[in-house]
């Protein structure tokens, strides 16, 4: 197996993370009646470069990839997402999933998916009250790689 194929260079990882942040988005518009058909705010985040390693070569990341919506969303709703987020990520590279229970009496939800690399999704969901602003926000971090170019020229 080629680096390539198991994501190793940051471009590939990149496209990747992209596309599977981006079915999920679609996945739970479909599912959830209430995101079906709404326009969601994407930002493709931002690339920073490491510190040189002792060959002269910097690894990158990528940070703040963010899908976020403004949107009133139901427990029953939240529950959807959650099983449909566990099941997804699950079946991908981010497949180690955990639901952080502490603040849902308060009506905030989050669910995370990362992996042994690095690379990290969470998703956030803030229930209508009059501590929050109901909204959906999942943000990425893809960790830090060498470029293609990089791995190749070693």
């Amino acid at each position: 197996m080629s680096n390539i194929d198991r994501l190793d260079t940051f471009e590939v990882a990149c496209k990747h993370f992209l596309g599977d942040f981006s079915n999920f988005k679609n996945l739970i518009s479909t599912q959830v009646q209430s995101l079906n058909g709404l326009e969601w705010s994407f930002d493709k985040g931002s690339t920073k470069v490491c510190s040189a390693d002792e060959k002269g070569l910097k690894k990158r990341c990528k940070v703040g990839i963010t899908y976020r919506l403004q949107v009133e969303l139901s427990q029953v709703d939240t529950e959807i997402i959650w099983s449909e987020f566990s099941r997804f990520w699950g079946a991908t590279t981010l497949n180690q999933i955990e639901r952080v229970y502490s603040n849902e009496e308060l009506g905030r939800y989050q669910f995370i998916a990362n992996n042994s690399i690095g690379d990290e999704l969470t998703c956030n969901i803030y229930l209508p009250n009059e501590w929050n602003i109901p909204q959906l926000n999942m943000l990425g971090f893809v960790s830090a790689r060498y470029r293609k170019v990089d791995v190749e020229e070693v």
